[in-house]
């Protein structure tokens, strides 16, 4: 779904295939656009090229920016072989070429991502996270589900306490095989925590962190992620929707980046 200030653009398709796009003519007259892209699929990036096209060409000289919560294909920062494409590259030297005034995303999975955006400003999750404990009502201890999310948000909230997972993952195939609690000296007998993480798609992570709290005493468990995919739905494939539903963990907490699904333990927040 694309939005130019707020208000959703209304995409049609021709019998072909191809769009039939109409944007507000008076868009752009207080002197700068908002264009916010929540990704659904890569069709959206054709749209968006022929939408900031055609505010160039009628509104010549504006500020129009690209607020862009999540990053499609952040998870393909690298490449291990040459058979393997380097599709994040790719995705933002098309939007490089774009040339918005600024590019601002919402607590991006992978550095790399930011620094291939020109203009980028990577903001923050610390006002959703706010939201999610001040929802909680109780004092929570906060764990991350490794060493690189427990530097990134432990340093949002340094008066709360925080422990992480180390994973133990089959490398060939990505699987996670188990997790091990640090808990930097935590006793986390009775203890509420809020697990919390950039991104998650089967929930595979928060679940084995889930299962480590709960071994070592943890009280009523929470899960935040900045985007979730609806994969998180799948009861084949899904782990965290299994401990949603039989209570291990009360609440996963998100945003709209991503998330177009419904569940009556899912709370979603809009960006």
């Amino acid at each position: 779904m694309i939005k130019i200030d707020g208000k959703e653009v209304v995409i049609e398709k021709f019998p072909d295939g191809t769009p039939r796009i109409k944007i507000d003519p008076f868009i752009g007259y207080e002197g700068a656009v908002e264009v916010t892209w929540f990704y659904e699929s890569n069709d959206e990036l054709m749209y968006l090229i022929f939408i900031k096209k055609h505010l160039e060409r009628h509104i010549p000289n504006e500020f129009i920016s690209l607020f862009l919560p999540y990053i499609p294909n952040a998870r393909m920062d690298r490449t291990k072989n040459d058979d393997e494409v380097f599709t994040l590259k790719y995705f933002c030297d098309f939007i490089n070429w774009l040339n918005f005034s600024t590019v601002s995303v919402l607590d991006a999975h992978s550095d790399v991502s930011v620094a291939l955006l020109n203009n980028c400003y990577n903001e923050t999750p610390k006002e959703f996270m706010e939201y999610v404990i001040k929802k909680i009502g109780e004092e929570v201890i906060l764990y991350f589900p490794d060493s690189g999310a427990a530097k990134r948000y432990s340093e949002l909230f340094p008066d709360i306490q925080y422990c992480y997972g180390e994973k133990n993952r089959d490398w060939k195939t990505g699987k996670i095989l188990g997790l091990t609690v640090r808990t930097n000296g935590i006793d986390l007998a009775g203890k509420n925590v809020l697990m919390a993480d950039d991104i998650i798609a089967f929930g595979g992570s928060l679940h084995f962190g889930a299962a480590e709290l709960k071994k070592r005493g943890a009280g009523r468990i929470y899960a935040y992620a900045t985007h979730t995919e609806n994969s998180v739905l799948d009861k084949e494939k899904g782990t965290l929707i299994k401990d949603l539903e039989n209570n291990t963990v009360e609440r996963l907490f998100t945003t709209n980046s991503l998330f177009t699904g419904k569940h009556e333990k899912i709370t979603v927040m809009e960006v």
